[in-house]
């Protein structure tokens, strides 16, 4: 049980940092303007509306990414079955992300992309910790 608290931990840490290293990424290419208030809803609207579309795929991106590597690090780790792995880690960043879509006004294909971009990334990351069992049990 310890080993799998662990697991989810370090999954959810390795996820956070992808993301965070994706986005920053993202942001170096494409900066906010200065002084801009991120406390504004409709600043922030209008400042999503008219980024280009690659400066909007960077956090698709990452949300996959994370969600891909920070749920297969938790397989990984732990002995404990993948699907409670995948599902424990992977709703705490489908969380996070409905909650930064909630609190940051985004287009509507992207929310739907971001959300879509997780469950994708748990879905592939249970595909390939399942192999990894089935081989390994051969």
């Amino acid at each position: 049980m310890l080993r799998a608290i662990g697991a989810v931990v370090a999954g959810l840490v390795v996820a956070v940092g992808i993301i965070m290293a994706v986005q920053v990424i993202g942001h170096k290419i494409w900066p906010a303007p200065e002084g801009l208030d991120w406390n504004d809803a409709e600043v922030i609207r209008t400042y999503t509306s008219q980024l280009p579309f690659l400066a909007l795929l960077f956090p698709i991106i990452s949300y996959f990414l994370g969600t891909l590597a920070g749920t297969y690090v938790a397989c990984r780790i732990s002995s404990a079955k993948p699907l409670a792995l995948v599902g424990v880690v992977g709703l705490v960043l489908l969380a996070f992300t409905i909650a930064n879509l909630i609190s940051i006004p985004h287009p509507v294909w992207f929310s739907v992309t971001a959300v879509a971009a997780v469950i994708i990334g748990g879905w592939l990351s249970l595909q390939l910790a399942g192999r990894r069992q089935a081989q390994a049990s051969s």
